[in-house]
């Protein structure tokens, strides 16, 4: 029988001697020692094992780096030790967004000025910058470094068209040595100062350095410095005389009412002259552009002035009326007048075509006046006001004396026809207007630091009063009255007022969805106010007893200023107390608590 040679390397089969070895054989074939080959196969195994524990334990190390932030992790300042992902990115956002909403003081050479980077275009992506801890790795280097700690920059991102847009709104501020052209007039003759070129902020390069990186933290951010233009520069100016106010007034301009609805009412036409023109013309440059303007106001009066005021007829709003003459006032209804259009001159549009025909190099100089349809501001048709009858009323009388008459007249004719909206509140004195001798008012009796002496407007207290006692009838708010130190008989206890222009007032809300109209007259010994309008409150007023009395005893004065007074009325404490209801609500009770002074006879020795 034939025998195949084994293969080089082969080992031999089970049951070969181990010592027969041919002396032709290959030593390397050979068995080194008996049981060798079971250890050799043991050992391969265990080192695919521990391998791939190995990498097992890394690859959950480095999971774990992803889940929980070592100690001394930071991101630009923010501690985020022992923090998960989502935690981290919380607590970033938090505290570098309140950085950024905090300003900081830009500099350009020695030009400052603020700017809050939240509302600038610059934000914290604070996902991508917890990422810069938390990202997957298998780096050994990066997984020491999340072991034992470390700290890495924000993500900063950086809209540049918004931080172009907010560092060009600063570039007059970031400017020094810079100075617009400025146009004046001298008479009608336009003056030239020139500009100048100074140094400022270089936009363009600050953003990109920022854009590139934003100095997260800090407070004085220094940026690039650039040639500062002006914005209006000698040429522009020279531009703007040549081609606007030179012509502008270079002659006069007509204005005329010819062709026009109110041609037979013009008395003849405006000539407006180079020097009046001057005296209207406004030079401004704004964003950098000069233009000139004519004062609408002035040149419209002085148009009508010329033209006659004839040449307008005034709108009308609605409003009511209601007559206040003592000798028929008790019998008056409110009348209702309705509101009505006019015409007149726009004077806006006036302004407009004078400058137009003033620089136009081919006009005739002439202008027609534009008229218009002036439209009323108040148009509230008649049943929407609620004025339909006497909601609060009362009078005081009075004792006709020399001065003291005058002035409860005039100040009657004075509140007579207010209209108090829903909403408004009535001041007495705004509505009695200047008291002094030119608007009607005199000097009578009042009562200072406790003397009476004579003042300008004495006895309007009386109108105070009066006023007061209407509107606590109606239901109105009480929003300002002061008592008199003393209670004079001719009011109620506890519901009289005092006013002095300028520090103590009376005044009440209407807190009704109705307008209030109030009339008011003085005439045969009474001061009388009424309120109209339509039924809102149903309304209780009760006077406590007189409690607290304070007897009064004569005072004895001398010197050239003394008064001396007649009188003598014992002090007193009292209650008032309202009450107010609507559609069967009640409103918190208005409870007013007077305390009265004695009011002493003087004897001037």
């Amino acid at each position: 029988m034939s025998q195949t040679p084994p293969d080089a390397g082969a080992r031999t089969t089970a049951g070969t001697p181990a010592d027969a070895v041919p002396d032709s054989a290959d030593p390397a074939a050979v068995p080194a020692v008996p049981g060798a080959r079971g250890a050799r196969t043991l050992v391969r195994p265990l080192l695919a094992v521990l391998g791939t524990a190995a990498v097992i334990a890394w690859l959950g190390l480095a999971w774990a780096t992803t889940r929980t932030l070592a100690p001394g992790s930071t991101v630009s300042g923010v501690d985020v030790s022992g923090m998960t992902r989502a935690q981290a990115v919380a607590a970033v956002d938090d505290a570098l967004g309140t950085v950024l909403q905090q300003p900081v003081t830009l500099t350009v050479d020695d030009a400052t000025d603020e700017l809050v980077p939240a509302r600038s275009g610059v934000s914290v992506d604070a996902a991508a910058s917890v990422d810069r801890l938390t990202g997957p790795s298998l780096s050994p280097v990066t997984l020491v470094r999340r072991l034992t700690g470390t700290a890495v920059d924000a993500v900063v991102d950086v809209d540049a068209d918004a931080l172009t847009t907010a560092l060009n709104a600063r570039l007059d501020t970031l400017a020094t040595g810079v100075a617009d052209a400025v146009v004046t007039l001298d008479g009608t003759t336009p003056v030239l100062t020139p500009g100048a070129v100074g140094a400022g902020l270089d936009v363009a390069a600050s953003v990109t350095a920022l854009t590139d990186a934003w100095p997260l933290g800090e407070t004085t951010i220094g940026l690039a410095s650039g040639t500062a233009n002006p914005a209006v520069t000698d040429a522009d100016a020279q531009d703007f005389i040549d081609t606007v106010l030179t012509p502008l007034l270079s002659d006069d301009i007509t204005v005329t009412a010819a062709g026009t609805s109110a041609a037979d009412a013009a008395a003849d036409d405006a000539v407006l002259t180079p020097a009046a023109l001057a005296a209207m013309t406004v030079i401004s440059a704004p964003d950098g552009t000069l233009s000139a303007a004519l004062d609408a106001d002035a040149l419209h009066d002085a148009v009508v002035a010329a033209l006659g005021e004839g040449i307008e007829t005034p709108a009308t709003d609605a409003t009511w009326t209601i007559d206040g003459t003592p000798e028929t006032a008790a019998a008056a209804k409110p009348v209702y007048h309705p509101s009505a259009t006019g015409t007149g001159i726009d004077p806006a549009a006036l302004a407009e075509a004078v400058l137009a025909a003033g620089t136009d190099s081919d006009g005739d100089r002439i202008v027609t006046a534009p008229i218009t349809v002036l439209q009323p501001e108040v148009t509230t048709a008649e049943g929407e006001w609620g004025i339909v009858e006497v909601v609060g009323e009362f009078s005081t009388p009075y004792v006709s004396q020399y001065g003291r008459d005058q002035n409860l007249q005039r100040g009657t004719e004075m509140i007579n026809g207010t209209l108090v909206a829903p909403g408004e509140t009535f001041s007495t004195t705004d509505a009695l207007g200047p008291v002094d001798l030119e608007h009607g008012y005199t000097y009578a009796g009042v009562v200072t630091d406790g003397q009476h002496t004579d003042a300008m407007g004495g006895g309007l207290s009386q109108v105070g009063t009066t006023v007061f006692n209407a509107g606590f009838e109606a239901g109105m708010d009480d929003v300002e009255h002061w008592p008199h130190t003393y209670w004079f008989t001719r009011y109620p206890a506890g519901r009289e007022a005092t006013i002095w222009t300028g520090v103590k007032d009376v005044k009440w809300r209407n807190s009704t969805p109705y307008a209030v109209l109030v009339q008011a007259w003085a005439g045969d010994g009474e001061v009388h106010v009424r309120l109209w309008s339509t039924p809102y409150y149903e309304v209780t007023i009760t006077e406590g007893e007189h409690t607290n009395y304070r007897p009064y005893a004569t005072v004895h004065s001398s010197g050239p200023g003394c008064e001396p007074y007649g009188g003598g009325t014992q002090g007193f404490d009292v209650t008032v107390t309202r009450a107010r209801t609507h559609d069967g609500e009640r409103l918190p009770d208005d409870v007013l608590t007077t305390a009265y002074d004695s009011d002493n006879p003087v004897v001037c020795n």
